[in-house]
């Protein structure tokens, strides 16, 4: 059974006066498969104010968690919760029916799904569908103007923005065990997946098992990666194998958090 960690409380409060401006703020929230991560932003005035993370306690649900944080006291503007999932499917926008998203996600994987989302996605054409988490009504009742999307949305986003170059790109986002994965070819995105990775051999056999299958030579390919770890090991790796690596710009000041900084740019 889980239990109130006064400790860990007190480490991810959200400080008073921020709390008392919710309604001038953007709260971001991204729920990995064992971690949290939350940040509050201003982005008229490129600010981001707060942020923090920690690992979800063994046996605690992701709703009891954030149920015991004192980020449910304030109404914020905005409200952005991404969440990992390798249940997506990116559907051409010409192409998409309302009604057909559950036999969109089965075709690609397999299996029916019992809670279905989906979301448009004007600057890529695209429109993704997902498996709804398991825990969304529950967060949804502490914030209920949020948008609650899969990771991939805001890296499809990111790659829309690629699309001119003539180069392939991959684009690469891990967090707390997962690894989400775009890639961008002949200005087309032609890959999207999300893999449960531990280690950076992990990443890196996705990403050049995904090179192989789509015939990208890895060697004249660019990748872009965004962690939530300031540990370089990965991208140290990806230099011995690729072209080019490079690392999320840090664009806020005050934080050094990549996923912090994809919401910032694409939320």
């Amino acid at each position: 059974m889980a239990v109130f960690d006064p400790e860990l409380a007190a480490r991810m409060k959200m400080p008073k006066e921020l709390l008392e401006k919710s309604s001038e703020l953007h709260f971001a929230l991204h729920v990995g498969r064992s971690h949290i991560y939350a940040s509050l932003y201003n982005f008229s005035e490129s600010k981001c104010f707060w942020k923090a993370n920690s690992e979800v306690p063994a046996g605690m649900s992701v709703d009891k968690f954030i149920y015991q944080r004192n980020w449910i006291e304030g109404v914020f503007r905005k409200c952005t919760i991404t969440f990992d999932s390798d249940t997506t499917a990116l559907v051409p926008q010409s192409l998409f029916r309302p009604e057909a998203a559950s036999d969109y996600l089965e075709m690609q994987h397999g299996v029916q799904q019992a809670q279905v989302g989906f979301i448009e996605l004007p600057e890529a054409e695209a429109v993704i569908c997902f498996e709804e988490p398991d825990w969304q009504n529950e967060v949804v009742r502490h914030f209920p103007n949020a948008r609650v999307i899969p990771m991939v949305a805001l890296l499809t986003r990111l790659a829309a923005a690629r699309l001119h170059q003539a180069n392939s790109v991959f684009l690469i986002a891990v967090s707390s065990g997962s690894a989400s994965i775009l890639a961008v070819q002949n200005k087309s995105i032609v890959l999207m997946a999300t893999h449960e990775a531990k280690t950076p051999e992990d990443v890196l056999y996705h990403v050049s098992n995904a090179a192989m299958r789509l015939q990208i030579d890895l060697e004249n390919c660019r990748v872009e990666l965004m962690e939530a770890s300031a540990d370089d090991s990965l991208s140290q790796l990806l230099k011995r194998y690729a072209g080019e690596v490079s690392q999320l710009k840090e664009v806020l000041a005050s934080t050094d958090s990549a996923i912090t900084q994809l919401h910032y740019l694409c939320a």
